[in-house]
């Protein structure tokens, strides 16, 4: 039996998606597959020419000639542009690989799930991005996270980086994977699956979180002495 891989269908039926993966042939996927790495890499390539995340450039105009300043712009949208394809890589062969060590279900069959799961992180971010663009500014909190409020309670920034990654989108994207694995996974495990789900989650967050506070502009300004 042969079926036809449809975004916006098994976006909200992922426990259909598992049995029709497991019962027939699948059509259409590298499509939308290369659909969502493009859309992704202008998504990015729209937030970094706009200003977002480019706060560091920006201070370069005081130090550096107009040439200079716009090279540097052109870096940064190359910059942002591979690691757009590094995150969506990520997000759909590399957490397969990860939900696959875990449940113990072929990886293949979950890229067409993570497929779905990184369109969902993709317009997160485009709701953030056009909310940001309205206001004409932006901030490294998301609206949609726990980040703003642990703000105001909060005085240390990794924490507050790390409630920061745990977003509604988050929330929705572990329902979704969990209804996917039940429909793979017929012993009753169903609950050691979702805190693993859970705990791979909250791990990833923390990852992130380390990263994001690793001061990257003042190791760079020590390496090269605060210029070029």
């Amino acid at each position: 039996m042969f079926f036809d891989y449809r975004f916006w269908h098994y976006l909200t039926r992922p426990f259909e998606l598992a049995t029709h993966l497991q019962t027939g042939t699948m059509r259409n996927f590298h499509k939308r597959l290369y659909i969502v790495f493009l859309t992704g890499i202008i998504l990015f390539a729209i937030r970094n020419s706009w200003g977002m995340n480019t706060e560091a450039i920006t201070a370069l105009m005081t130090t550096m000639t107009t040439t200079d300043y716009i090279i540097a712009r052109f870096a940064s949208l190359a910059g942002t542009i591979i690691w757009s394809i590094i995150y969506i890589a990520f997000h759909i062969f590399g957490v397969a690989i990860i939900l696959s060590w875990i449940t113990k279900i072929p990886s293949r069959q979950f890229v067409p799930l993570q497929v779905l799961m990184t369109g969902i992180l993709l317009m997160e971010k485009a709701v953030i991005f056009i909310v940001f663009a309205i206001k004409g500014e932006s901030v490294s909190l998301s609206f949609l996270s726990f980040g703003p409020l642990a703000v105001t309670v909060m005085e240390n920034w990794y924490l507050i980086l790390f409630l920061n990654q745990l977003t509604i989108t988050s929330a929705l994207i572990i329902t979704l994977q969990y209804r996917f694995i039940r429909g793979f996974i017929a012993d009753g495990k169903w609950r050691e699956q979702l805190w693993m789900l859970i705990g791979v989650h909250v791990a990833m967050a923390l990852i992130t979180a380390a990263v994001a506070y690793i001061p990257f502009d003042a190791i760079l300004n020590s390496l090269f002495g605060g210029g070029f």
